[in-house]
This record gives structure tokens, C-alpha cells and sequence, in this order.
């Protein structure tokens, strides 16, 4: 008799969104998925449904091939076993990760209770179900059963924490004690403040405001080989500005830069470990340096750089996390009636995934993860709009209608990718983006509550209200698109959509009708040209706009909001390259 067995591993969520850098963003993400291979690892090779490598050694430990916290499988015995089994493969890979990151502990440490935060760190659920295919037995049906069983067991979660001291709690969680003796921090007006910091950093890559446990330092620390392509969101802001300032301008820009970390005074600093583009940023350079005398010295040197080779230019300190997600995965997956077409669509996901990394890094960007229909990556803004459109293609081309799809209400359904971006401040916590790109995800597939297929982007600056705008692919996109071209030519200036904002405000109170909004709104778009500029909207454009807002029903404000967001992608392109006989053919 086979059985349906389906293994899962947590916590997920959680504990990849509790990150304080990109750093621990990344590895929250690489390490669960290291678990999930060392646990897939224990199945032969035949066994597997879910996912489905391309062969052993993608299961390897450092593998490139990201896997899913979720595994199926069919054994041709009972697995009473198998569970302990793999739960001993994963604690073992567990701490193989923390030797690594222990490794580099300089410092000292609570080791017992670090010992005991790493070790109650994992979750492990699994389920079973046995069927017979020979006697008529349903591999869908036992799929059904075993899914049901494993919610009503996640249910009953296991609660443990370890307990230490009462110390400080984390920076970056709130619930694990840190793991770093007080007396390492720098202290309020003590002498030797700048030089703690210096140590703090060396021996623990802690910030002086940052306790850290156990599992924030395995986070901090570890991950090998893999950090070495690693890059930072205040790299990702600065990449659009260097792409303007050409090859040679930053160079010599990079070169005064790094200069400053040569000397003595700053030179244990660590800034100089920091991304290239990071060095542009203030704010990232003095972080990790106490407040007085050295932090004054460096701000000035730097600012000095920069106005020599900048003037009064700076980069824009914006970048795009990427969150997507497969629809009607669940139908789709159900529809599938046995083994081997499940298998199927698991080896199509599987090279939808292979393919994301290179689409991302094409684009500039840096992948956090890939598995199965699940993407989360973030991205410089001139390119994360073209990385977001080559993801939803290679999804349909993977996923193709004909050979996946499934009735849902009435209407066949196939698998799709619907993609939440968002534009935030490169020093917003990074949970909180992590956050609202999940959310802008949801909004997303809420565009057409069947096919879904989705695009929303959330703008989110500081000291101002969330901007979300979403809607199909094709259409969304494809506006945005026009709206960046007529930004790049330098037709219309930024008052444009704010004054389109009020105009809505206005007239929606007067009830005045679409059309006439619409003419309204041509007018102010003839009218506000950009300030000093001699380019003059064209017709096309205008009769786009009148498009957007009388036929297809765009409120005016939905359009400014557009706007204001395809701004900040055409300030991050910057190439005013665009000619205005290309907008809205």
C-alpha cells in the first residue's frame, strides 16, 4: 500500500519578515530553504511529487535550487519512521549553518542560551495518508485528506521559548533575549564610546543600537560563500545614479570615497565593507559610529567629496522590493488527478524558479527567493518594472493554459503570476516593506477575483501617505509605461498629478461627469509644462489622457496616483531620451 506523506517546516513568515537589513531579509529565506533540502534529501529521488529537482545534487547543501518549506511525497512503505528521520537530517543542517555563523563570533557569548534559541527555532509538522491506486484508491482524494490533517495540526502548535536572563530582547524580533553580554555596548559620555563601536561591529556585526539573539546572529553572520554577491537597498537607490554619472565619473567619485576609510581615524571603522553605491548615503556611512567628534570629522570629509565631484546632486535614496506569487495554484494543483501530472507541474514550477535568478539579475536586481510560484527580490527603480513584465511572461511560458488549468466558478482558470511592487526609502525597516509588499501582492490578485493576474505598486515616502495603484497586466503596465515616456520628455512637471489630485476633489464633490473631468483634465495637461521647458504635449498624449479618464473610467485620482509613481520611475530612468512621437502609440 502507498502512502501520501507531506512535511512542513516553520516558522516562515515570521521569521524571514524580522529583518532589520536586506542581509537578514536574504538569509531568513536561503536558510529555510537549506532546511527544506536537507529534508527533501532524505526521499529518494522517485519518491518526491513536490517539489521536483532535476536531479540529487540540486538537494546538495549551497545549491542554487531553492525549495519550498512544504514537501509532498509517495513511500512505498509506512513512514512512522521517516518523520524522526528527517527531523534529525534538519537539526543537523541547523547547526551546520550555526558553526558557520558561530564561527565568526569574535566576541563572547550566552552559549547556553544561544545553544537552546538556535535548537527550538525550527517547526516540523508531518502527516500521512495511506491509499491504494490498485484497489481504485484516489491520489487526489489522499491528497485532500493529508492537506486537511496538516492544517489541524499546525493548529496545534508546539509552544516553547527558550528563557535566559531577562536580558535586552532583539532588535529585530522583539521575543528572543539577546544573546551579547551589556557591557560590550558603547556607553552613554564614556571615553572609549567610538572605540566599543569599533568592536561591536568586528565581533558581532552589531550596530551600538542593535541586542541581537542567537537566530539574529546566525541571520548576521552566516551564509558563506552565498553573501558574497550579496548587495544592500541603499545600494539598489544609488544604482540609477551611477548608471547617469557613466563608468568614469564614479569611478573617481568610488576612488575619493574609499579613500577616506584609508586613514587612520577611520580605517577600523568597517564603513569601507559597505556596497559602493551604499557609500553615497550619508546616513549609512555614520551609523555605526557614535555621535561627537569622529562622526563631525567624517560627515564633513564626506560631504566634501561629494560636492566635488556632484555639486548639489545626490541620488534618489529609492528602491523596489518585488513580491510575487502564483494564482490559482491551489485549483490547479487539485485539478491535477494523479501522481504524475502533479509531478509535472511540480517540474514546471521548478524551472519557472531556475529561471528567476538570471531575469533578476539581468535587471540589476538581487534575488531573496525563488521556489515553486513564489518570488521575492528587490531592485534598482529603472529596472523593476521590465523584471516584473519578464517574470509574468516566463510564469505563462513555464505554465502554459494548455497544459495546466481547472474550472473555478465556472470559468477555466490556469496558472498566472500576480506581482506587488514597492517603492520605499532604502532605510525603512525592512520588515515593514517586506509588509506592504505582501499587501500590495493581495491587491494584486484582487484586480480580477477569478483570473487575478495582477500588477499593483505601493509608493511609500517618508513623512507622506501610502500611494497603491493596481490593475491587470497589460493595462496597468502598460499605462505606466506611457506615463514614464511623458515624464521622460520633459512634456509635463511633477504639479501635474497633484493638481489633477485636487481637480478630482473638486469636481467629484459637484458630481460633475467623467467626460467632463476628462476635458478638464486635458486642459491643466496643456497648460502645466514643464517648468522651463519647450517641449509641447503632443495630441497623442492629450487624447490618451481623455482615453484614460472619459472611456475606460479612470478617476482622476487613480490617475495622479499613477502618475506620482511613474514619476519616480522616470526620475530613476532619467534618460529624458524618449520622443514624444512614441507616447501612447
Amino acid at each position: 500500500m502507498k502512502h501520501l506523506m507531506i512535511f512542513a517546516i516553520g516558522p516562515v513568515q515570521d521569521f524571514i519578515a524580522t529583518a532589520r537589513r536586506s542581509r537578514d531579509l536574504w538569509y531568513g529565506s536561503w536558510m529555510l530553504s537549506e532546511l527544506s533540502k536537507a529534508a527533501a534529501a532524505q526521499f529518494p529521488p522517485e519518491a518526491l511529487i513536490f517539489p521536483s529537482p532535476t536531479g540529487p545534487q540540486a538537494l546538495k547543501p549551497g545549491s542554487d535550487f531553492n525549495v519550498p518549506n512544504k514537501i509532498v511525497a509517495i513511500l512505498d512503505h509506512n513512514p512512522s519512521s521517516t518523520g524522526e528521520e528527517i527531523r534529525s537530517a534538519i537539526l543537523k543542517r541547523l547547526g551546520e549553518l550555526w558553526e558557520d555563523a558561530h564561527g565568526k563570533i569574535e566576541g563572547k557569548i550566552k552559549e547556553k542560551l544561544a545553544k537552546d534559541q538556535i535548537t527550538d527555532l525550527p517547526e516540523f509538522y508531518w502527516v500521512s495518508v495511506s491509499y491504494d491506486d490498485a484497489a481504485g484508491g484516489s491520489y487526489a482524494k489522499a491528497r485532500a485528506t493529508a492537506e486537511a490533517l496538516l492544517a489541524a495540526r499546525k493548529t496545534t502548535r508546539d509552544f516553547k521559548q527558550a528563557i535566559g536572563d531577562h536580558s535586552p530582547k532583539s532588535s529585530l524580533d522583539g521575543a528572543r533575549e539577546s544573546v551579547i553580554e551589556e557591557s560590550e555596548y558603547p556607553r552613554p559620555g564614556a571615553a572609549e564610546r567610538v572605540e566599543r563601536a569599533k568592536k561591536l561591529y568586528r565581533n558581532y556585526h552589531a550596530r551600538q543600537g542593535e541586542r541581537l539573539s542567537a537566530v539574529d546572529l546566525l541571520k548576521r553572520l552566516g551564509g558563506g560563500q552565498h553573501v558574497e554577491k550579496f548587495k544592500s537597498t541603499s545600494h539598489m537607490a544609488a544604482l540609477p545614479f551611477l548608471k547617469k554619472l557613466g563608468p568614469e565619473r564614479t569611478k573617481a567619485l568610488m576612488a575619493d570615497l574609499r579613500a577616506l576609510f584609508d586613514k587612520p581615524d577611520w580605517k577600523d571603522m568597517n564603513i569601507g565593507e559597505t556596497d559602493d553605491g551604499a557609500l553615497l548615503f550619508e546616513s549609512r556611512l555614520v551609523e555605526g559610529i557614535p555621535s561627537g567628534p569622529e562622526q563631525d570629522a567624517l560627515r564633513k570629509e564626506f560631504n566634501q567629496v561629494l560636492e566635488k565631484h556632484l555639486k548639489t546632486d545626490r541620488p534618489d535614496p529609492y528602491y523596489a522590493l518585488l513580491a510575487a506569487d502564483g494564482d490559482n495554484m491551489g485549483v490547479v494543483i487539485d485539478a491535477q488527478a494523479d501522481a504524475a501530472k502533479h509531478r509535472a507541474l511540480s517540474q514546471a514550477m521548478s524551472r519557472f524558479a531556475a529561471e528567476v535568478q538570471g531575469i533578476v539579475e539581468r535587471n540589476n536586481g538581487v534575488p531573496i527567493y525563488s521556489g515553486g510560484d513564489d518570488v521575492l527580490a528587490y531592485l534598482p527603480l529603472h529596472t523593476v518594472l521590465n523584471c516584473a513584465a519578464e517574470l509574468e511572461q516566463a510564469f505563462k511560458k513555464h505554465l502554459p493554459e494548455k497544459d495546466f488549468s481547472a474550472q473555478k466558478n465556472g470559468e477555466t482558470v490556469s496558472p498566472t503570476l500576480s506581482i506587488g511592487i514597492v517603492i520605499a526609502h532604502h532605510l525603512e525597516p525592512l520588515a515593514d516593506v517586506l509588509e506592504l509588499a505582501r499587501e500590495a501582492e493581495k491587491e494584486a490578485k484582487k484586480v480580477d477575483p477569478i483570473k487575478k493576474n495582477g500588477l499593483a505598486v505601493t509608493l511609500r515616502k517618508r513623512g507622506g501617505a501610502d500611494r497603491t495603484v493596481s490593475g491587470q497586466w497589460g493595462i496597468l503596465d502598460a499605462r505606466l509605461e506611457t506615463l514614464i515616456r511623458v515624464y521622460s520628455t520633459k512634456a509635463i512637471s511633477a504639479g501635474t498629478a497633484y493638481e489633477l489630485q485636487e481637480l478630482h476633489r473638486v469636481l467629484s464633490k459637484a458630481g460633475v461627469p467623467a467626460n467632463g473631468q476628462a476635458k478638464e483634465a486635458v486642459c491643466i495637461v496643456k497648460r502645466k509644462k514643464k517648468s522651463g521647458g519647450e517641449v509641447k504635449v503632443k495630441q497623442k498624449t492629450l487624447d490618451a489622457f481623455e482615453q484614460w479618464i472619459a472611456k475606460d473610467i479612470l478617476p482622476l485620482d487613480e490617475l495622479s496616483k499613477e502618475m506620482i509613481i511613474a514619476g519616480m520611475f522616470a526620475g530613476a530612468s532619467g534618460t529624458g531620451e524618449s520622443k514624444e512621437e512614441e507616447v501612447a502609440q
